[in-house]
């Protein structure tokens, strides 16, 4: 897990520009592994992005966020679902403060690419059997 850590506050410090481009290739590759793998990749990068420092934390988060809504349908239901499955493998106040935070984002980034965002959440959750993540920051 360490190298995991080491990588996301790399990833952290990093310029937004390289940030974006290292954060576009990371989500790719998750894309497309198995599902177990994938779930667990994520479960590990959400914890490893929780142990930064907020104010690296929301700036990380917001990068990963506009990087998700720029890959193509498939990747992005990918990585979507597998968030939503490795919420129930992270601990749930890792969860909670990633969900709230990536939230956070998606409304900083317009109305309308935050109710995108959240629709494509709703969707997935729905599609695949899962519950819906509250949306309203509580």
């Amino acid at each position: 897990m360490s190298e995991m850590n080491d990588m996301i506050q790399m990833l952290a410090d990093a310029s937004e520009e390289e940030r974006a481009s290292m954060l576009s290739q990371r989500l790719k590759m998750l894309a497309g592994q198995p599902e177990e793998q994938r779930i667990q990749s994520l479960a590990g990068l959400i914890s490893s992005v929780n142990k930064l420092k907020p104010k690296k934390m929301k700036p990380f988060i917001a990068t990963r966020t506009k990087v998700l809504m720029s890959l193509s349908p498939e990747e992005k239901e990918a990585l979507i679902l597998g968030r939503l499955k490795a919420a129930k493998v992270v601990d749930e106040n890792i969860h909670k403060t990633d969900m709230m935070t990536t939230l956070e984002v998606a409304k900083e980034m317009g109305e309308d690419k935050f109710k995108m965002f959240v629709g494509l959440l709703k969707q997935i959750a729905e599609k695949h059997g899962l519950p819906v993540p509250q949306m309203d920051g509580s």
